[in-house]
């Protein structure tokens, strides 16, 4: 079975799916794509006896069954290089890849943009964001309007709905007072509380530009490209345009009248806003100074509050320092 791996597609057998256009080499990989496919109630459901989780695959819920340990009652898989580690062997092989250089990796390309990853499942969720919503099977909510390509951002808002924040498990920042819903952006938010020489950075090549973040260095490429060069992102009520999908959903809730849309208010004022981070940076109002994190100057004693507000503020001596040349 190993060895097909290494034989030319076209030189070897390809089980079909009938109802779209999944294939694959091994005939039980088949078996269980075709599962998608099946309605809840027609297939055996393998359900959680400790939280309302429920899968078609039995491998899911074993993996699954981990959350519910404690970290000290598991294995764990340890990256070697880093301090990654997992309770899952797939996820520490995926995480190694990180650690390899792009010529030593085989990196999977999108036809049909400049988009290229090293991840192959990766690459079938960006190959969604050039299908027309017609052409792929849509996740809905069954509470409000919400439709995605993509399941697991169906989860995500599912979130919204049904559980108050009480009941759910949440994870908890051990260095502030950051706390999440989604173990992922637990660890992304981590990577705040680290200094600069202890990660990893991702630097522009056309700017002094560098972030901790590769998502964050993306987005920031994009500043550098020709306006004909990129996909903007178009509001069908105004005028306004972005290069950032993100953008766009954060500008159309301004459209939407506040019946419409969750508020969130402040516990400490009348505030409220149709946006958490806004509500995020109103709360630091609040609080004093020595209760929160402050983003400083390594230039001069300035400090603030905002991270924004010291961006603002760097900007002052990159133009002394131009002028002083000029």
């Amino acid at each position: 079975m190993h060895l097909l791996v290494h034989e030319d597609i076209s030189e070897v057998q390809m089980f079909k799916c009938g109802i779209c256009e999944y294939q694959t080499i091994h005939k039980q990989n088949l078996k269980k794509h075709l599962l998608v496919h099946k309605n809840i109630s027609e297939v055996q459901m393998y359900k959680c006896e400790m939280c309302e989780y429920q899968t078609k695959h039995k491998g899911y819920l074993k993996n699954h069954l981990l959350v519910h340990k404690d970290i000290s009652d598991v294995r764990l898989f340890k990256c070697g290089i880093c301090e990654y580690q997992t309770i899952r062997k797939q996820s520490l092989k995926q995480h190694l890849v990180v650690h390899k250089d792009n010529s030593e990796v085989q990196m999977f390309k999108c036809v049909m943009c400049e988009y290229k990853t090293r991840h192959k499942r990766i690459l079938k969720v960006h190959l969604l964001i050039h299908k027309d919503i017609s052409e792929v099977q849509t996740f809905k909510c069954e509470m409000c309007k919400f439709q995605t390509k993509h399941k697991g951002y169906l989860k995500k808002h599912s979130l919204i709905h049904n559980k108050d924040i009480s009941e759910l498990q949440m994870f908890k920042c051990e260095k502030c007072e950051y706390r999440t819903r989604d173990k992922g952006n637990l660890n992304a938010h981590l990577v705040i509380h680290r200094n600069i020489s202890e990660v990893q950075m991702f630097k522009c090549q056309m700017c002094e530009f560098q972030t901790k973040y590769k998502g964050c260095l993306k987005s920031h490429l994009v500043v550098h490209k020709d306006i004909s060069e990129v996909q903007l992102f178009k509001c069908e009520i105004c005028e306004y345009e972005t290069r950032h999908r993100g953008c766009l959903n954060q500008h159309l809730v301004r459209h939407k009248d506040i019946s419409e849309v969750k508020m969130f208010k402040c516990q400490m004022c009348e505030h409220q806003t149709k946006c958490k981070r806004n509500l995020k940076k109103h709360v630091l109002v609040h609080k004093d100074i020595s209760e929160v994190r402050l983003f400083k100057c390594e230039i001069c004693e300035y400090q603030t509050k905002y991270r924004g507000n010291l961006k603002t503020h760097l900007r002052i001596h990159r133009d002394i320092f131009r002028s002083s040349n000029l």
